[in-house]
């Protein structure tokens, strides 16, 4: 069986990794090499799960920062369960390590479908690919979806940079309406950088002036998860941000794109249906960060925040967090 996937990222890395235990002919189609505005956050038990080489982990963090008028909250994370890593070395491992599964890589454009093959624009040439499933992995503003005029997935606009001006130890989150909008800024370690963003011109702005650093942003799409999103249409199925797999409200996206991907492998080897298995791993904890998303957009902001000063409360986020159950 020819299964073609378009987009290299995380999501079709893993998912052409994960598809070869049983010498399927995978093909993987990535346009170029890009480093993806991106803060790198992803659970450490990826590593093992995955078998991943723990080289790839720039930072290692134990606690992040909640920060609130002012005032730093502490969150302790049991343990180092969030890391860090840089998006393009990342990436560029997961194709590497699909092509010593077996997976064929090339270096193209997707630009539609003729009958039952995808045209790929490879430096200049139109090359057509066979495919018995198509896979479509490429981010939020998937082409593979257009082609097949479905909606494009749900998103937002965010704003992002790398600065030596401000320099963070751990994960650090502003929920102050003017710094994070309508969602939160974020500050990460990143080696001699830190990454730093939020979702506006003027929250970034503010967000610059609070940290004290001039820097100049770059504005990029990212996915906001909605129930009912398409995941799959006939012998074409969708993963990672083109499938809006990331979590609400904190954006986590690296850990559900890989876990997806698992999902998408394993329904396809064994035949079962993508959006009963997925809504079996994920839509419960989807769902409940949903309503919290929801919640961090009213005046219970300044609540929901200050609650973390306590130890319980602190606890039962993590829990929360930690305990998904999918993996």
């Amino acid at each position: 069986m020819k299964i073609l996937i378009i987009g290299g990222g995380v999501a079709g890395s893993t998912a052409a990794a994960e598809l070869l235990a049983r010498d399927f002919d995978v093909t993987l189609i990535q346009d170029k090499v890009w480093d993806k505005p991106c803060g790198g956050g992803v659970k450490t038990k990826l590593f093992e799960r995955f078998g991943l080489d723990k080289s790839l982990i720039h930072h290692f963090q134990d606690r992040v920062y909640m920060v609130y008028k002012g005032k730093k909250i502490e969150i302790p994370l049991k343990g180092e369960n969030l890391a860090i890593v840089k998006r393009e070395e990342f990436d560029e491992y997961l194709r590497k390590k699909a092509q010593k599964e077996g997976a064929k890589l090339f270096y193209g454009r997707f630009k539609g479908i003729d009958g039952q093959k995808a045209v790929v624009d490879i430096r200049g040439e139109r090359v057509l690919f066979d495919y018995d499933i198509l896979i479509g992995a490429d981010g939020v503003n998937s082409s593979v979806r257009k082609a097949l005029n479905l909606p494009p997935v749900p998103k937002t606009i965010t704003h992002y940079a790398k600065t030596k001006e401000y320099k963070t130890e751990y994960c650090e989150f502003f929920f102050d309406r003017e710094l994070g909008g309508e969602y939160y800024a974020w500050a990460f370690p990143h080696g001699e950088y830190s990454h730093i963003g939020s979702v506006d011109k003027k929250s970034f702005k503010n967000l610059c002036s609070y940290l004290g650093v001039n820097v100049k942003a770059r504005g990029y799409f990212i996915p906001v998860w909605e129930e009912g999103v398409v995941i799959q249409k006939g012998n074409v199925y969708f993963v990672g941000d083109a499938a809006a797999q990331v979590m609400p409200l904190s954006f986590e996206g690296i850990y559900y794109a890989m876990g997806s991907a698992e999902v998408l492998a394993g329904c396809i080897k064994e035949g079962l249906d993508y959006k009963k298995e997925w809504d079996k791993r994920f839509l419960r904890d989807f769902k409940f960060t949903k309503r919290l998303e929801k919640l961090n957009k009213t005046f219970l902001r300044s609540v929901v925040v200050k609650m973390h000063e306590f130890e319980f409360v602190k606890n039962l986020s993590v829990s929360i967090w930690l305990g998904e159950k999918s993996f």
